[in-house]
């Protein structure tokens, strides 16, 4: 998708168009750095901070992707409002995506509330265990809202996800000149084929995608719960437990736990759990689909038993979807680099503290990993793990 060539648009361009189709008149438009689309914050006249997020999506996306994501924000809004996401804003014809034609190009836009607060990923760590535990019941909120929504999703239309990682690797790394990075990336590529059966065969829901501490916003005078959730732009069909691992990825602190740097993860994953057991444990008891009560948690209790229709044997995959998106983040900041035109100091460009990430998890091992997250390993990388021994035995 970052090959497509197109044209930037212009702030002029986007106050324009805000006041077309959106009616909002005499705006200031800011761009906000991303790696593929045109994004702006869009502040009323007089008032200092932004209101909404503007956004135009890249010309490789269809209507149907974009309209997808936007019916998934209405369907929060008036299912699960207590769930903290952005909010869609229709425009004056109650359209939920807007045409926008540039050079014979038609590129899909949308108008979402701008959220303030401070950003989880800007915090000081350690992050707090109330947070952590939040991060895990709302990823879980997420995927139960989103499940019924079905679409023939395009196969790397997003490139973010863990399965394009094989097909990604061949393309981007002969442009790599580090040899660690070509290693580091080869050796992920190699665990990953190691489960992608497993993974395959498991049923794809819509997902956020990017579920990750720079897309999620906390109040700084209440900074135990998250306040927001924004960027839904990845959101796609994948397998729930790879847009789990996508998260607890980023959760990995060896600045504060250096003997235990998935602890963070172990937390956000063990409430993460309680919170789809309880789901399945008031849907037994009940009948009913699962309600929330006036903060917007479940309402059950944890259910030891696990009727929640997801298989536990799944978390024993985690390791595998972890180390692969720590393979992702190394590979696909060169390519926005080399087709987007990024500039150095872009959020996507710090190559050696994404290559630090991803030597940890590899340098841990899945048994260690595994043991960290407090998951036991099932037949399915035991298994996994046995081959790629064997293989470098050989």
């Amino acid at each position: 998708m970052l090959r497509v060539p197109h044209d930037a648009v212009s702030t002029g361009e986007a106050s324009e168009f805000a006041e077309y189709w959106y009616g909002l008149h005499d705006v200031a438009t800011r761009r906000i750095a991303t790696e593929r689309d045109d994004t702006f914050a869009v502040s009323l006249r007089g008032e200092a901070e932004p209101r909404y997020i503007l956004k135009f999506e890249h010309p490789a996306e269809s209507r149907d992707s974009v309209l997808l994501r936007a019916q998934a924000l209405t369907l929060l809004q008036e299912t699960q409002p207590d769930i903290p996401s952005t909010r869609l804003i229709p425009a004056r014809g109650e359209e939920l995506v807007t045409r926008f034609e540039q050079n014979d190009t038609v590129r899909w836009t949308t108008l979402t509330t701008f959220l303030h607060g401070a950003m989880v990923s800007a915090l000081p760590g350690p992050l707090s265990e109330p947070l952590l535990d939040d991060i895990g019941v709302r990823l879980a909120q997420l995927q139960h809202v989103l499940s019924p929504l079905q679409y023939h999703d395009i196969p790397g239309r997003v490139l973010w996800d863990v399965r394009l990682l094989p097909q990604l690797a061949e393309d981007l790394l002969p442009m790599f000149e580090d040899a660690e990075s070509r290693s580091r990336v080869t050796q992920a590529v190699d665990d990953y084929m190691s489960v992608e059966p497993e993974i395959e065969r498991l049923p794809a829901t819509l997902c956020h995608g990017d579920f990750h501490p720079g897309n999620m916003m906390v109040d700084p005078n209440a900074p135990q719960r998250l306040s927001g959730i924004l960027d839904f732009g990845d959101m796609h069909m994948m397998p729930s437990i790879c847009d789990l691992g996508t998260c607890l990825f980023y959760l990995i602190d060896a600045l504060s736990y250096p003997n235990n740097p998935l602890m963070p993860c172990r937390i956000a994953l063990e409430n993460y759990m309680r919170e789809v057991d309880s789901r399945a444990s008031h849907v037994s008891d009940s009948g009913s689909d699962g309600g929330y009560d006036d903060d917007g948690y479940s309402d059950g209790n944890c259910n030891d038993d696990n009727n929640s229709g997801f298989d536990v044997q799944q978390l024993d995959l985690l390791p595998a979807i972890m180390e692969a998106r720590g393979a992702l983040v190394v590979l696909l900041p060169l390519m926005a680099e080399r087709f987007s035109g990024v500039e150095a100091g872009h959020y996507l460009v710090d190559p050696q503290r994404r290559l630090d990430k991803l030597r940890l998890v590899q340098d841990l091992g899945w048994p260690a990993m595994a043991e960290q997250l407090g998951i036991a390993q099932h037949a399915i990388t035991q298994h996994a793990i046995s081959q790629l021994a064997g293989k470098e035995s050989l």
